[in-house]
């Protein structure tokens, strides 16, 4: 249904998440950050609420591994989900639970903050150009998110098509703590989500 890619940057101290999926408005459930906290990728049949608990466990001081251990204790039906989380040291959690749709995983880079997690999607390549990707790419955060996506997409993407997309990167701006985010992008609808968030994201910088 969905695939995701989340990663911290710790020299700008900034983390973000870009998100595609086959389904409409994805932006609106899957992705979840805090600046000094981390981000959030909550998706497969998805449980919205444990974006934002993960990241209040993440706030008092849990280790990424113990807030999502402690999240899916709440949840009613775990194997359903699939979840990645980064925090601000860099650690990463990740939950893929039995029951999500297939081809269903995920994969790490060996030494960056980095995740990509899938679900419903053409295979394992997905996941893996995605890192890949990112890992070669240059530029800010949210441009080597970017290019992310766009090889995971060429790699075949959500296997229904995908339909919508979205982009968030938190970090230090004038108004924190009450406003983090730097990037809040978001492709709700459209045949080519990946390719109009990356223009949407180039008027945006522009200030068009």
């Amino acid at each position: 249904m969905t695939y995701s890619v989340l990663a911290y940057d710790p020299l700008l101290g900034q983390a973000g998440i870009a998100v595609v999926s086959g389904s409409v408005a994805v932006g609106a459930r899957v992705p979840w950050a805090r600046h000094g906290v981390g981000v959030v990728a909550t998706q497969a049949y998805t449980n919205p609420a444990l974006g934002p608990m993960v990241l209040e466990l993440l706030s008092q001081s849990y280790t990424a591994e113990e807030a999502l251990r402690q999240a899916l204790a709440r949840d009613p039906s775990p194997a359903h989900r699939q979840v990645a989380v980064i925090d601000y040291r860099g650690d990463i959690a990740v939950h893929d639970g039995d029951w999500t749709p297939q081809w269903h995983g995920y994969h790490l880079h060996p030494s960056e903050p980095v995740v990509c997690i899938a679900n419903l999607v053409k295979g394992p390549s997905v996941c893996r150009n995605a890192i890949d990707a990112y890992s070669s790419s240059r530029g800010s955060l949210a441009e080597r998110l970017l290019a992310a996506i766009e090889a995971a997409h060429r790699a075949g993407g959500d296997r229904r098509g995908d339909r919508s997309a979205a982009l968030l990167v938190v970090g230090q701006t004038e108004y924190t703590p009450y406003y983090d985010k730097i990037i809040d992008l978001r492709v709700d609808f459209s045949a080519e989500p990946v390719k109009m968030l990356k223009k949407l994201y180039v008027a945006y910088t522009e200030g068009v």
